[in-house]
């Protein structure tokens, strides 16, 4: 027969284990929490863990919503070494929309006088004179063509007004770019309204503190590109602005012609 012994299995033996495992967690505690230990990285200040999972804690706790509009609020914030692709982008647009702008008046401005002097060449040519018929038909193409004229000359007026605040805008970012050649154009039309006794003046005010740009465009009003033999008047802005009056007086004097 096989005698079996039993097993100590009394509590001194565990105390004993637990009191050998008990100083091994003391030292390895004591090595994290000591200074050498902080120093080298080996360990996270208590502190920092406790301020670590308060952050985590306080973003789990934040809404759906609230995480959508904090991502868009990241999404749309624009990095400072970024801004001026940006700023090329924009100036591209506002350069494309100045030149669709133009590009609109002069297609409505010739439809509608083309349209209006055909109207004319045909009446003159087709009703006779003195007749009670004849002033009726005139009157009522030459109201409705009229109308026409001062609606356009409402539309093309909102048309150059979105184009001046498309080069407003152009010009700041050609001043924060160092760009010259809007800044240019607009200073030959400003100058050339004023006259070139305010060149100076007209510089130092749109250059905007900027002595070199101040210098450039002081330059090109004393060099021969910033010469121009036309006045103010005959701008391409007060042209297309006469365009309706200018048709209105045709259809008056058709009118008085065939009474």
């Amino acid at each position: 027969m096989t005698t079996r012994i039993p097993r100590e299995t009394n509590g001194h033996g565990r105390d004993e284990g637990v009191a050998q495992l008990q100083p091994r967690r003391s030292a390895r505690e004591t090595a994290e929490n000591s200074p050498a230990a902080e120093v080298m990285g080996i360990r996270v200040p208590r502190e920092a863990r406790q301020e670590r999972q308060e952050r985590s804690e306080r973003i789990a706790r934040v809404q759906p919503r609230e995480q959508e509009e904090m991502a868009e609020t990241a999404a749309m914030s624009v990095p400072p070494k970024n801004r001026w692709q940006v700023l090329m982008v924009e100036y591209e647009l506002l350069d494309s929309s100045i030149a669709q702008i133009m590009q609109r008046v002069w297609m409505s401005g010739l439809v509608l006088i083309s349209l209006s002097l055909a109207g004319m060449a045909y009446l003159s040519v087709t009703l006779k004179p003195g007749l009670e018929e004849t002033l009726r038909i005139i009157g009522l193409m030459g109201g409705v063509g009229s109308v026409l004229a001062l609606a356009w000359w409402v539309m093309e007026r909102r048309m150059f007004t979105a184009q001046r605040v498309a080069e407003y805008r152009r010009d700041e970012i050609e001043r924060e770019l160092g760009l010259r050649s809007g800044l240019y154009m607009t200073f030959l039309r400003q100058s050339r309204r004023l006259g070139s006794s305010r060149d100076s003046a007209l510089a130092r005010q749109m250059s905007e503190g900027d002595d070199d740009l101040q210098d450039d465009l002081k330059d090109l009003a004393l060099s021969p590109a910033g010469k121009s033999s036309l006045p103010a008047f005959f701008s391409d802005r007060t042209l297309w602005s006469l365009v309706p009056w200018l048709l209105t007086l045709a259809w008056i004097g058709l009118y008085v012609v065939k009474m």
